[in-house]
Formats: structure tokens, sequence, C-alpha cells
């Protein structure tokens, strides 16, 4: 509340002093002096009374002022959904500890792993061929796997479980089966094992290389085939002696096979399989082993290998994936060696003399740049027939049921 005016007060006191006045005189001077003394104090005052400044309307509140009118805040976008993870099976009938295949897919597997990004892979291992195997694909397909890579023999169990799974892709490795979702896929050993059998002729003085493999099946004498033609590159007269296991890995009698053709002449041992027992028996009797697909050899047997051909299958597995990725995916025979890195070769042992390393470059070169085709006509098989003609050469995909010139053995 505001304060009275000073003046206010001083004219309150002037009245009541007035008033205590006209009371000490008679009743008569009272009467007669009333009106001057009543006038004009009164009068005066209360203008001054009614005229405080209480009684004045308070002064109008200053309006506010207007605020700015504001743009609305922009609506946060929403952050992207990432894309689902591709889920990718990858499953083996062993474990890479076994070495040799199995580890060099296993590697793939790695290297899939380590450059594709925006993918789950998960290995399966030690599945057995048959029933098994076939439900165990299938429970992948049920499981909502994108892509099931086999790397290992599961043609017939791939085949039968594929069409019941059109949304699941199958990769199966190394045979003939291609539906609309499964392709099959392979490096071209031929081009590797016709390295190999360059280096191998070129270290052999009796002329005799022995050769051991698993089965006779139409990728591995495809591959003996071309080392043959490698070899015969080198020394027309040279001839590989082979002796099959029936297995993929058994080396009791991987063992025993090496060490017959050691007796029977051979001064050079390979082999198409995986375990240590032939690259031992070739350090045993001082003499050289050439690898083939795995550089297993050179940590089994260092002072036997002199080196060998390379698969690298993480590339192929790669650009599949990133095919599928794309959705540019295609059932087919996805194929391809040195001009696509499919394989490569490894560094040569100091025992390998210069004119065979040489050979070896200028091998691995043809190759890369597609002068050499290793099953380029004309080849006769080691019946006399003609099998691919001069100006020709085998289709690499479902070759080969022949067996070369220079092959001595049972082929069974």
């Amino acid at each position: 509340m505001k304060r009275q005016p000073r003046f206010v007060i001083a004219a309150l006191v002037a009245v009541l002093a007035l008033v205590a006045a006209s009371c000490g005189d008679d009743d008569d001077a009272a009467t007669d002096d009333a009106p001057a003394t009543t006038a004009a104090p009164a009068t005066t005052a209360a203008p001054a009374t009614t005229a405080a400044p209480a009684e004045l309307e308070p002064a109008p509140e200053p309006e506010p002022a207007p605020e700015p009118e504001l743009e609305p805040a922009p609506e946060p976008e929403p952050a992207p959904t990432p894309a689902e993870d591709l889920r990718i099976a990858v499953i083996s009938d062993a474990e890479p500890l076994f070495g040799g295949w199995y580890l060099s897919m296993d590697l793939g597997r790695e290297h899939l792993v380590e450059n594709v990004d925006g993918i789950v892979v998960d290995a399966v291992y030690n599945v057995p061929f048959g029933q098994v195997g076939q439900r165990t694909i299938e429970d992948l397909a049920i499981d909502g796997y994108d892509l099931v890579i086999g790397t290992s023999t599961f043609n017939a169990e791939f085949s039968a479980v594929a069409p019941d799974y059109p949304d699941t892709l199958f990769l199966h490795s190394c045979d003939v089966t291609i539906l609309d979702n499964m392709s099959q896929y392979c490096v071209a050993s031929e081009q590797g094992r016709y390295v190999d059998g360059v280096l191998a002729a070129s270290l052999s003085e009796s002329g005799k290389i022995g050769y051991v493999y698993g089965f006779a099946i139409p990728v591995v004498i495809k591959a003996l085939n071309a080392f043959v033609v490698g070899a015969r590159s080198v020394n027309p007269d040279i001839v590989v002696e082979v002796i099959g296991t029936n297995s993929w890995f058994d080396p009791t009698l991987e063992r025993q096979a090496a060490e017959s053709l050691v007796n029977n002449g051979a001064d050079v041992l390979t082999y198409d399989l995986s375990s240590p027992a032939i690259p031992e028996v070739a350090s045993e009797n001082g003499l050289p082993f050439v690898g083939f697909g795995y550089d297993d050899a050179a940590t089994q047997a260092p002072d036997a290998w002199v080196g060998g051909s390379l698969y690298n299958w993480g590339a192929l597995f790669v650009d599949q994936v990133e095919e599928l990725k794309a959705g540019m995916w295609e059932s087919t025979y996805v194929y391809g060696g040195y001009e696509l890195g499919y394989m490569s070769y490894t560094g040569l042992s100091d025992r390998v003399p210069a004119d065979a390393q040489a050979a070896v470059e200028a091998a691995l070169e043809g190759l890369t740049s597609e002068q050499i085709v290793p099953l380029a006509g004309p080849i006769t098989d080691r019946d006399g027939n003609v099998v691919v003609s001069e100006g020709e050469a085998a289709d690499p995909g479902p070759c080969c049921t022949w067996v070369i010139e220079g092959v001595i053995g049972d082929v069974e």
C-alpha cells in the first residue's frame, strides 16, 4: 500500500487545534463565531483528504510484449534400421585339425568372415554322409539359413534337400548337380596340378613320380590328368605311378602306398590327400615331396617339401556372398583359378634349382594369362583313344572319366 502524503496530516492537525480553542469560550461566543471557525478549515481540508492518491485508479499494467513465434522443431528422423545379417552355414564331414582339404576350407571360411560385413557364419563339423547328413542340411534350411555351403562330398544330400527349400541357397563343392537354388563350386585344380607336375618332373631323375590319391572320382582324375600334362611338358617320357586308398584320411594306408611307390622306383612323391604320412615317407627316403592344395607338408616334412599349389577358397566364397548380397546370385558352376585369385602357389624351397624355379614361374605366368590351358587337345587316354581333339579343350566341370596316357597303376 502507498503512504499518505505529508500535506494531508498537517491539515488534520490544524482542524483539531481550532476545535480545542472554541471549547474554551462561553456558549454565546461559540454561537457567534461558529460560521467563521467551521467554514474555512473544514472546506480547505476536505479537498485534500478526498484527493488522496489512495483513491486514484491504478495505472494500467503494460501489455506484455508478444512472444516471438518460433518455428516448430523438426521431427527427428528415425534411425535407419540395420539390414538383417545374412546367415551362412558351412558344413563338413570332418574338422580343421585333420589338415589338408579340411583346413584349407576352414581358412576359406575365416577369410569370408574377415572380409565381408553383415554376415553371420556358423560351422558344422563332423557331419556323416547319408541320412544324418541329409537331416542336418534340412535342419539348417528349416532354421532359416540363407546360404548353406558344403565343403565335402554331400552332393546327394544337398540335391535331396534343396528342391524343398527354395528360400535357402546351397553351394556344394566340386560335383555336378546344379538346381535352381543349388550351385557347384570348385577351384581350377587342373591349373594347380599342372604346375605341380612341372615342378615334380623338373626334380625327377628316374623319370617316375609316385602319386597317392583317395577316390577315383572325376574331380580327382581331372587333377591327376593335368599333373601328367604338366610333367610331360618338361619330360615327354615321364610316367606317374598311382595308388588309391579309397579313403580321404587313412595315414596307415597312405604310408603303405607311398612306401610301395618308392620301392617301385619313384624318386618324387605327391598326393591328393591330407595326412603327413606320405611327406614323412619322402623325408625318410631323402626324396622331394610336392604338395597340393595346401601347404601342410611344409611343416609335416620340411626337409622333403619343395613347394606346391594352394587353394584360395576364401576368395571364391567372398565373390559368391557379395553376389548374393547384391541380389545377383544365380545357380551355376562357380569356377576359376589363378586368373581370379582362386589359386596361388607357395614359395619354393631353397633346394629347388634355378632351372626348375624358372619352369614353375613360366607355367604360372602362362596359366594366369590363360595362354596355357592344361586340358587342351590333343589328349590321348592310356588306352590309345583321342579324348580331346586338337584345337579343343576338355570342359573342366564334368571332366574327367578318362585317364591320360602316362599314368600307370590302378585307377578304380
